[in-house]
């Protein structure tokens, strides 16, 4: 069977590939929090600071390019049911993820006093976090449907808004305690994804999608000052260290800018190849809350099962690659095209 399908009308394949990128940089970066001991193997410690620096941020970015071209696109009536749909599965997504750490991790029980506080988002379980805030990012995006799409149309509006949300980086964290508004705002409690302080990059998606930006000098221009703060401050000190992540600092949310946009114009590189060049990364991009959910599902239960398993920044590469194509081939199952059935089934019938 042909894995070389043309892309659903209406999607674009490269937003795919630039999901899929970030998906296999994640799978990879889980693979070394759970499995490599940094003090053993120092390079690991560095390839996890440059996928959780690009990560979370580019997949709200992609979020807001996809939801530009899928739901802003469209009248209020038509979104809105599909953007309350996304919004549910993300969620859903968020307490499989959240009771597998739960259960395989920290070893509690199958009971209703560990789901509750999940189900209420009171509790905010390790490696799950980030799925509940692209929850609160889509309802936000509901919420906001008539503005955002106002700020789309006008781009340098749109980039002075994006400018004025990243003050929101100086909102006193340690006063918020309520957990279910981590998620929005941010807290030191746990670790949180904020969307208030990262929707800078939901914008940017949305007018990357509505105005076809590909190569442009002045986004490129613009990311390189982003990222410049961002290497300056790291370094500004006598020891070095990384700008705050939990909450995000300004610096560590303007970082990622740069590498983002070459991500993006890789994506758009990688779409001019044959198709089955990138065909496992575009898969990923169409399926990135699958590969999310029960790659990180399969990294529980290993990690529960196998407490003192050591690895590599190589071996750490094999796993991450095992677990994709696991959960690619679990994909392929669910996904395979009717037609591929419909000719089984016509070379077993007997001939009249």
């Amino acid at each position: 069977m042909s894995t070389d399908r043309a892309a659903p009308r209406g999607r674009e394949r490269a937003i795919d590939l630039f999901k899929g990128l970030l998906v296999v940089g994640m799978v990879y970066c889980h693979s070394l929090q759970f499995f490599s001991d940094q003090t053993i193997y120092p390079a690991g410690e560095r390839w996890i600071d440059l996928i959780n620096l690009i990560t979370f941020s580019g997949f709200v970015f992609s979020f807001g390019y996809v939801s530009q071209l899928a739901y802003y696109a469209k009248p209020f009536a038509a979104a809105a049911p599909r953007m309350l749909l996304t919004a549910g599965k993300t969620l859903l997504a968020f307490y499989v993820s959240g009771t597998a750490f739960r259960l395989f991790v920290d070893g509690r029980e199958l009971s209703w006093d560990t789901v509750r506080p999940i189900l209420l988002l009171r509790d905010m379980p390790g490696w799950s976090e980030f799925l509940a805030s692209f929850a609160y990012l889509m309802i936000v995006g509901l919420i906001l449907f008539r503005p955002l799409r106002w700020l789309a149309e006008h781009p340098w509006i749109a980039a002075a808004a994006g400018i004025l949300l990243l003050t929101t980086t100086w909102i006193p964290y340690g006063g918020v305690h309520v957990p279910q508004l981590g998620p929005l705002l941010g807290t030191r409690d746990f670790a949180s994804f904020p969307v208030l302080q990262y929707f800078p990059f939901y914008l940017a998606g949305m007018l990357f999608a509505r105005h076809r930006v590909v190569w442009n000098w002045r986004v490129l221009a613009g990311a390189a000052v982003a990222t410049a703060a961002f290497v300056w401050k790291t370094f500004a000190a006598e020891a070095p260290a990384l700008p705050e992540r939990f909450p995000p600092s300004i610096w560590w949310i303007v970082g990622p800018a740069l590498i983002l946009y070459g991500y993006y114009l890789l994506a758009r590189l990688l779409d001019r190849f044959p198709r089955r060049v990138a065909a496992p990364l575009a898969a990923m991009g169409r399926n990135v809350l699958w590969f999310l959910v029960m790659t990180n599902v399969l990294l529980f239960a290993l990690k529960g099962n196998q407490k003192d398993l050591l690895l590599s920044t190589t071996e750490g590469i094999w796993l991450a690659l095992a677990l994709l194509s696991l959960v690619g081939f679990s994909v392929w199952i669910v996904t395979k095209p009717p037609r591929e059935s419909a000719r089984a089934t016509a070379a077993t019938r007997p001939s009249a």
